[in-house]
């Protein structure tokens, strides 16, 4: 059996919490609050095609995941709207009858499966990326909590994520790619460079080198030069005159 970790006290903690918001509430509008958020993902989830499709004419849209995120996002606040206006209505009709103890303690019980239903949802929502799964799958191994999230959130969502999964992972690998073709680009701009010092500083030294020899060989061309040019000179000099 899997322990309880802290991840699981926040959530049962919160969960209670905002429970008590239901406490006070009452029954009503707690059937209501849950029936208008969870119930609107639920039918929006299984019509969010249909209703992609109604409105892709008039939003010229092509692509089907857009289509069906498009839906889905309408058809939630329009079961939202229509839920919560009934919610109002009953709820003003019940006021007057006085439901008492019994209509605050289902209300504190309705609000606490609203705020768990909530969970669920944004946790089976999140673990539906690749890149969440991994970290989630780690951190919340031994949870008690996120295993029920899940399973209750894949029942109320029935929407297909593969294929908004499928953009999201790529907009990761291609800003992936592309940190790696900048780092690589930076690397062969710095070792170009690098080179091309190396290669100027090994030309400049060659070209020194050449000065100095050529300098040095005239230096001793010259010294030649002179020399042969005294002998010469001591050679007139020393010949004998004729008479």
């Amino acid at each position: 059996m899997q322990d309880f970790s802290i991840f699981d006290l926040i959530i049962i903690t919160i969960t209670l919490i905002l429970g008590l918001k239901g406490l006070f509430r009452g029954l009503i509008k707690e059937v209501f609050g849950i029936i208008g958020i969870i119930g609107a993902i639920f039918v929006a989830s299984r019509i969010s095609k249909e209703t992609g499709d109604l409105l892709a004419p008039i939003l010229v849209l092509d692509n089907p995941a857009t289509i069906k995120l498009i839906g889905f996002i309408t058809a939630l606040v329009a079961v939202w709207i229509v839920v919560y206006t009934a919610g109002i209505i009953v709820s003003k009709i019940f006021s007057a009858s006085g439901l008492g103890v019994v209509d605050r303690i289902f209300g504190f019980v309705f609000g606490a499966a609203k705020v768990f239903l909530i969970f669920s949802v944004i946790a089976y929502a999140l673990y539906q990326v690749q890149s969440f799964k991994k970290v989630m799958d780690e951190k919340f191994d031994n949870s008690f909590v996120m295993p029920h999230l899940i399973s209750v959130g894949s029942f109320i969502i029935k929407l297909d994520t593969t294929a908004l999964t499928t953009s999201v992972n790529k907009v990761i690998d291609t800003t992936k790619t592309s940190e790696v073709l900048e780092e690589t680009k930076n690397n062969i701009k710095e070792n170009i460079q690098s080179t091309t010092n190396s290669i100027k500083e090994v030309a400049e030294e060659e070209i020194v080198n050449n000065v100095k020899e050529k300098i040095e060989d005239t230096k001793n061309a010259t010294k030649e030069e002179i020399d042969n040019t005294k002998e010469k000179l001591r050679s007139i000099a020393n010949k004998p005159q004729e008479n």
